[in-house]
């Protein structure tokens, strides 16, 4: 037997296969990633436990008691089923209030995004002062409602109100508007003095959007002989259309839920001129201390809201499959 041979014939030393390793990594991966997700799980719990108390069981003990003839002048409540959205549903008064605040929401949101989007194109431009003139802009949005309502509950009384002072010296007449009071002109202060408040949060956010437009596309637009409206409309506002859907979805669901602008400045007055659902519900709740009826009124809006939101969402999934 040859030198060779005899090598090719020794048993080889043992050692550790190539994938001998691989299987205890993979075990012990798993045993980390169980781990982690308890972890997580246990992190968790505390917010969830939050949210449900202060969400999950609020809103079931709203729909639970829309079911009821639940007041605050009888202790024991009954069992009434639909009843209450049946009278609901039948009655002129809801859908009125319904279209009153569609009305407001609609109208809030198209010129709080249709304003906001001018002062952020104006705010956009490189002039001096313009540092300073974005923090003012955002006053509004910082003043908290109740100084909101009571200044311009203020500005605009008919006996006193600077703004009606103001328009006295243009016109007598002018002078004795009552903004507030009036059945012709109460939705629409309200509506003013919402927008006034939500225009500066529009205006930071399309702010951004803009400053994220590139600079080269603008320039290729100018390059091609683009004036400004088309190349706003071809370059800046194609770019922007997620943002401002984003934006009307947001101020959307703000607009229809706002109660405490309404409430303070009109309290649903006057002749239920600016009776939106929200400031119903808490009128029927703790005005007419109907809670049933006021559960009825409140589920209503939710479903309504949920409503929008769907019609929203299927919108945007039609448009991302589309672009």
């Amino acid at each position: 037997m040859t030198a060779n041979a005899a090598l090719r014939e020794r048993p080889r030393a043992a050692g550790p296969r190539p994938d001998a390793g691989r299987g205890s990594h993979t075990r012990r991966r798993g045993r980390n990633g169980r781990r982690d997700l308890i972890v997580s799980v246990a992190l968790l719990v505390p917010a969830a436990a939050v949210i449900v108390l202060l969400m999950g069981v609020p809103l079931a003990t709203v729909v639970a008691d829309s079911f009821t003839d639940r007041s605050f002048l009888r202790p024991v409540a009954e069992f009434v089923g639909l009843e209450n959205y049946s009278e609901l549903l039948g009655d002129p008064a809801f859908w009125q209030t319904l279209g009153r605040s569609l009305l407001w929401t609609g109208a809030s949101v198209v010129l709080q995004i249709a304003l906001g989007l001018a002062f952020a194109m104006l705010l956009n431009q490189r002039f001096r002062g313009r540092g300073l003139l974005r923090g003012l802009f955002l006053l509004p949005w910082v003043t908290p409602v109740v100084v909101v309502a009571l200044i311009w509950k203020w500005m605009l009384n008919d006996l006193y109100g600077v703004i009606n002072g103001l328009l006295g010296t243009v016109n007598p007449a002018w002078g004795d508007l009552a903004w507030f009071s009036d059945q012709s002109l109460a939705l629409g202060t309200v509506i003013g003095v919402n927008v006034w408040r939500g225009v500066p949060f529009t205006m930071i956010i399309l702010l951004a959007g803009l400053q994220s437009v590139p600079k080269e596309l603008v320039e290729a637009a100018s390059v091609d002989g683009a004036g400004r409206l088309r190349t706003f409309l071809n370059v800046t506002l194609p770019h922007l259309r997620g943002i401002l859907l984003t934006v009307a979805m947001i101020f959307t669901m703000f607009n229809f839920n706002n109660f405490d602008l309404v409430y303070l400045g009109t309290r649903g007055g006057p002749a239920d001129r600016t009776m939106i659902l929200p400031v119903k519900t808490y009128d029927v709740a703790f005005n007419g201390l109907q809670v049933g009826e006021a559960g009825a009124w409140a589920v209503l809006t939710l479903i309504t809201i949920a409503l929008i939101a769907g019609i929203y969402f299927a919108y945007m999934r039609r448009a991302e499959r589309k672009y």
